[in-house]
């Protein structure tokens, strides 16, 4: 997860979800002290999963959140082939966000806009 949020790499953000992610585990572990049996039902169906656009290649899931679908995020020549990977992971239900605001990450480097634009194109395909 650090690899994919400057955010999340600061430290606290990151602490605190590693520490609900040891609290579920042992919660889990409680029921039967089992920790192969743990780690399955932390992993079922109805699990949340955060990943890249990258990372979802080949993989289906019934709900899928996109999250930034902002001209200033999908750039460059592959965008929509990026998008198209993002929303085909979705079975049932499709849901695409984006703000008109986005702070600067603390480690951002370089030009960083914080007034945001919608991808038009890209939430239409949604719509059709």
């Amino acid at each position: 997860m650090t690899a994919n949020s400057a955010v999340i790499q600061r430290g606290g953000p990151l602490d605190q979800i590693i520490k609900q992610t040891v609290g579920a585990f042992q919660k889990e572990l409680e029921e039967d002290g089992d920790p192969l049996a743990a780690l399955v039902r932390l992993s079922e169906d109805d699990a949340v999963r955060i990943f890249s656009i990258h990372k979802c290649k080949g993989l289906e899931f019934d709900k899928v959140v996109v999250f930034g679908v902002e001209e200033e995020l999908f750039r460059g020549d592959d965008k929509r082939a990026e998008l198209f990977v993002a929303i085909s992971r979705a079975k049932q239900e499709l849901i695409l966000t984006w703000t008109k605001n986005r702070p600067r990450p603390g480690a951002a480097s370089g030009y960083w806009d914080v007034v945001r634009h919608a991808q038009h194109e890209f939430l239409n395909y949604a719509v059709e």
